[in-house]
């Protein structure tokens, strides 16, 4: 009898050490797949939710998370559709800590942001361009470099098709400078 005592405290620590070691490597693998996050990431499991971004100059924006590609964000803002660098962001509110990973298509993930930026410019969206300091340009997205766009620049209430266009004045920003594009329409969301 005495040695089933023994036996039988043996196979318990037996099964506490190895239920300890699984518990460890359940929390070190928790740890690696959490470090493999990214941003891009934590904002697709918050897709149709409303999150506050902090951008420049503590400007704060309630949107609606819609696409997100691998360095931008598209959603809505009141009335009107955004599209937003990632690199302007400085914080955001909101997330929820256990939000499940969601799954982006490949193509989604690899796209840029001068993506949804040629597109509004190919659908003649109207836009403000808006930077740390203010807005930086309103008007038709004329072009779309590599790192920079061209805004054909208009006052509210002006023609901005055919001729009146070409005379109208253009401004070029770098990518860097911009915090966030508003278009004028909601149903006009890129992505």
């Amino acid at each position: 009898m005495r040695w089933d005592a023994l036996f039988a405290d043996l196979q318990a620590q037996l099964d506490a050490a190895q239920t300890a070691e699984f518990d460890a490597a359940v929390a070190e693998a928790a740890r690696l797949e959490s470090s493999r996050l990214e941003l891009a990431d934590r904002l697709r499991a918050h897709q149709g939710q409303q999150l506050s971004l902090v951008l420049p100059g503590n400007r704060r924006l309630a949107v609606r998370v819609g696409a997100v590609g691998s360095d931008w964000l598209s959603g809505t803002l009141t009335q009107h559709s955004v599209l937003v660098p990632l690199s302007a962001l400085r914080a955001v509110d909101g997330m929820q800590r256990s939000a499940a990973r969601a799954e982006a298509s490949v193509t989604r993930r690899r796209l840029g942001i001068m993506e949804p930026i040629r597109r509004l410019s190919r659908d003649r969206s109207v836009v403000q361009v808006h930077g740390g300091e203010g807005l930086l340009a309103q008007g038709l997205i004329a072009g779309a470099g590599r790192d920079f766009l061209e805004i054909v620049e208009f006052t509210a209430g002006e023609p901005h098709r055919g001729s009146a266009a070409s005379s109208a004045a253009r401004r070029t920003l770098p990518l860097h400078s911009v915090c966030w594009l508003q278009s004028e329409e909601q149903g006009s969301e890129p992505g």
